[in-house]
């Protein structure tokens, strides 16, 4: 118990010593620490005012940041949508105007088709009459050759007997004479 009692004494020495450089301090350095205390004070209040304004401008800004790009967005998904549906539009009616220009170039080969069968037949006919009309044509060409050959043949045979008899009749003629 004695050394608790020293043990007390000594601790109630040093804190008088400690209080006493304490009123020392305080006196010397007192008014000056107040108002280092009051301007760390007054500067932790001002930064804490600055970074909670900061804060609430970081806030309104992040704030219409989101909110410009959600409208950006919805008009982007608007936009979107919008030209697929002309898109699809466009595709439907190009699929329309292939459909159409398929039955129309099928209509156009199957006319075509038809009038390639006319003009063949057409053509063959034509043919068939010029083959007829020339087959006639060498046929009255080769008897009118025939009659012709056999004129000639015949006149000259009558130049032959006409000159055989002019000839008797000279010889008689000679005779005569």
């Amino acid at each position: 118990m004695g050394k608790i009692v020293a043990e007390d004494t000594a601790t109630d020495a040093s804190n008088d010593a400690l209080s006493d450089i304490e009123q020392l301090r305080l006196i010397v350095f007192g008014q000056a620490k107040q108002e280092l205390d009051q301007k760390i004070r007054l500067l932790d209040k001002r930064m804490s005012d600055e970074l909670n304004s900061l804060q609430l401008k970081s806030d309104e800004r992040h704030a219409a940041l989101l909110e410009t790009i959600n409208e950006n967005h919805a008009s982007l998904l608007n936009k979107l949508d919008e030209i697929d549906g002309q898109h699809d539009s466009n595709a439907a009616a190009l699929d329309a105007d292939i459909k159409q220009l398929n039955a129309q170039l099928e209509m156009a080969e199957n006319a075509s088709r038809d009038d390639s069968l006319a003009l063949h037949k057409r053509i063959d006919s034509e043919v068939d009459d010029l083959q007829s009309q020339l087959k006639s044509a060498i046929n009255d060409l080769s008897e009118q050759l025939n009659a012709m050959n056999n004129n000639l043949a015949s006149s000259k045979t009558d130049r032959k007997i006409l000159a055989k008899l002019l000839a008797n009749v000279a010889t008689n003629l000679e005779i005569d004479d």
